[in-house]
């Protein structure tokens, strides 16, 4: 039987080696060199194209659930400031964006970087760099299902 967190491993393992490798290279890479076992599990023979980028805890989220969403920031645009229920794992698609997550100073992401946003830690500001050309990010993010997942911050 497979636990929750190798299922979360291995979800976020296969869409960071799709995002990685593209769609056809990582198709490409499976189909020939697939294998099943005498469990009905499908093991990949020789280098695998999957590539972890990051992994941390999804801390104790009751009743929890996962959302992957695109978030398109316009040109010029800066987010206010904000907290989340749960985790973030962003990865950056098009575009250059800055951001900031208390207590780190802000960094600046290009196509291929990505971050982490732990829970309920001050998100200061996400500003896409370009005046001309949105940024486009990919979000995984966990929440308690039915509750709201992005909080104003209190003053």
């Amino acid at each position: 039987m497979i636990t929750r967190r190798e299922m979360n491993t291995a979800l976020v393992a296969a869409v960071a080696g799709f995002l990685t490798s593209g769609a056809d290279a990582f198709a490409g890479a499976q189909a020939p060199e697939q294998r099943e076992s005498g469990h009905g599990q499908t093991h990949m023979r020789g280098p695998s194209p999957v590539k972890t980028l990051m992994q941390e805890p999804l801390g104790d989220i009751p009743n929890p659930e996962v959302s992957v969403i695109t978030l398109t920031v316009a040109p010029g645009a800066v987010s206010p400031a904000h907290e989340h229920i749960g985790p973030v794992f962003a990865y950056i698609l098009e575009g250059e964006i800055e951001n900031q997550v208390e207590p780190n100073p802000p960094k600046t992401y290009k196509p291929g970087d990505y971050f982490y946003e732990p829970a309920m830690h001050v998100h200061k500001m996400l500003k896409n760099l370009s005046k001309t050309k949105p940024a486009k990010l990919l979000i995984f993010q966990v929440a308690e299902k039915g509750k709201q997942f992005t909080v104003g911050v209190k003053s």
